[in-house]
């Protein structure tokens, strides 16, 4: 009898270890440097901006199938201002003859699956595939404003490695856009993007603090390309491109992980 006992008191405490979910709250900081350039390859005009400038939250939902295998949910929002250079259209003054503050809004949404496979003793190989949305909306004054959207494909790859309660992973994904479009004030139909197309590289590191709480940190790259659009006209019948246009992103992360 004590023997069954103790088996029971074994098995509802694994049970009980076992964490069926997790949240995830993060502060975000994100240096951007975006540049848009015609097509002999002349820039044409460029967004920057520290860490400090763009900043927000990004909120993780990871609902675990088993012990190898899980959903997770993220949704990022960002703002914050950039320092533009460009030029004013159609002015022929060229890159740099202006220099203004942009207001940025970002949010970036995923959904998708995971899964991990031990490799070795402590050591990892990690996958998820799902599906992403991509917002950007570009201020760049009270009466030119910019709308960037698109779905995704992300596919990723990955490794990690387990030691005691910190772990640390890398991780590659590409994300094919799905329609790609930008708005314009001023023009009615939408710009129809050729492509827009991101590669990820992340860094994320995680302590478990105990059976309910773990502390997370990341850093993440991207390249992000968005290739020219298709000829818009206004009311006057002026005919508008969106150009090719190269970013590379990074981002700070910082959070907290709650364990259920």
């Amino acid at each position: 009898m004590k023997k069954i006992l103790s088996v029971l008191v074994l098995l509802s405490s694994a049970l009980l270890a076992e964490h069926k979910m997790e949240y995830t709250l993060s502060y975000v900081g994100m240096n951007m440097d975006y540049k848009e350039y015609d097509r002999a390859g002349t820039l044409l005009d460029s967004e920057e901006s520290g860490y400090s400038d763009i900043t927000g939250v990004e909120f993780g939902y990871s609902y675990f199938l088993d012990t190898r295998s899980q959903i997770d949910l993220k949704v990022m929002s960002l703002s914050g201002d950039t320092k533009y250079v460009g030029s004013y259209l159609n002015s022929n003054q060229g890159y740099g003859s202006v220099v203004s503050t942009t207001t940025n809004d970002v949010r970036d949404i995923y959904l998708g699956y995971s899964a991990k496979n031990e490799y070795r003793n402590n050591f990892y190989l990690l996958g998820n595939l799902g599906l992403g949305y991509r917002y950007w909306q570009r201020s760049l004054s009270s009466v030119q404003i910019e709308d960037y959207e698109w779905y995704s494909l992300r596919l990723g790859i990955g490794a990690e490695y387990k030691y005691k309660a910190f772990s640390i992973a890398v991780r590659g994904e590409y994300q094919y856009g799905i329609h790609p479009t930008m708005t314009a004030t001023g023009i009615n139909d939408e710009f129809e993007l050729d492509s827009a197309d991101i590669m990820e590289l992340s860094i994320p590191v995680r302590y478990e603090i105990n059976d309910m709480f773990a502390l997370t940190a990341s850093y993440v790259f991207t390249r992000q390309e968005i290739e020219e659009s298709s000829v818009v006209y206004d009311n006057g019948g002026n005919g508008y491109v969106e150009p090719d246009s190269t970013a590379y992103n990074q981002y700070l992360k910082v959070g907290i992980i709650f364990k259920y």
